[in-house]
């Protein structure tokens, strides 16, 4: 028995049934898409995806897994349980492609090489959109960041959090995502890069003179201070981690 044709089904039918999981869950990807559906909301029944897909239910489960496992789907299980469209989480796409970087023997040298190219590029267009509201925002979290003493995991989150701000204002939402998901395979956490006192002081002198510029408005002085700034950072891992900047990438770790 098969459902009604639709768009989707027809859709499938050019692509050929969609028998097999992994075209499956493309199928069922796409129609999450296609539907606007947002973080939280249910998807059909198993049952009623099987007959809309022409598929097995066994078929169903096993492409929710696959959504699942890239961070598209989540299931829940007991009362009200099923699958939900997952709300977006960075590390969903920033493991896979850090898996794909080791497969290709990327190191961090280009990693860092390619921060190098997109952050002072966001941080002279901060300059230029930067309001006041923004720019309490990013005092504050500036200031935050430099009360800290130690290199540690909090350090490092805030870190990411005062540069992803940048990105953010920066107000192009594609390249600040893309900024966001290389920022965590750059930061060198899950190779075993850290910073010493010494290294913190000189990042908040640096954080400083970049929020200095962005505010007063001087993008060509922000991107200089970004780029001066990341420079010392890469020099930092040249220096105390030679070994990492050619050796394969360290694959990202689920940050939950």
């Amino acid at each position: 028995m098969t459902g009604p044709v639709t768009s989707d089904t027809r859709a499938s039918t050019r692509r050929g049934r969609p028998r097999k999981p992994m075209i499956l869950a493309e199928t069922i990807a796409d129609g999450i898409v296609d539907a606007g559906m947002r973080p939280g909301e249910r998807l059909p029944a198993e049952a009623e995806m099987a007959l809309k897909y022409s598929a097995g239910r066994a078929s169903v489960r096993e492409s929710l897994r696959i959504l699942e496992a890239e961070g598209i789907v989540e299931t829940r299980v007991g009362a009200g349980g099923g699958a939900f469209v997952a709300h977006p989480r960075r590390e969903s796409i920033a493991r896979p492609l850090s898996v794909l970087m080791r497969m290709s023997d990327i190191g961090l040298r280009e990693v860092l090489e390619a921060r190098l190219l997109i952050e002072p590029s966001l941080a002279a267009a901060a300059a230029s959109h930067c309001t006041p509201a923004q720019a309490a925002l990013l005092e504050s979290a500036n200031d935050a960041l430099g009360r800290l003493e130690e290199g540690g995991e909090d350090w490092r989150r805030m870190n990411r959090e005062y540069h992803t701000l940048i990105a953010e204002i920066a107000a192009n939402r594609p390249l600040a995502m893309m900024w966001d998901i290389l920022s965590m395979i750059a930061d060198g956490h899950d190779a075993g890069v850290r910073y010493p006192a010494h290294s913190l002081h000189e990042a908040d002198a640096a954080h400083r003179k970049i929020l200095r510029a962005i505010v007063a408005g001087d993008g060509e002085g922000a991107a200089r201070a970004m780029r001066i700034h990341l420079e010392a950072m890469a020099e930092h891992v040249a220096r105390s981690y030679p070994q990492l900047l050619d050796g394969p990438i360290a694959i990202v770790r689920s940050q939950s």
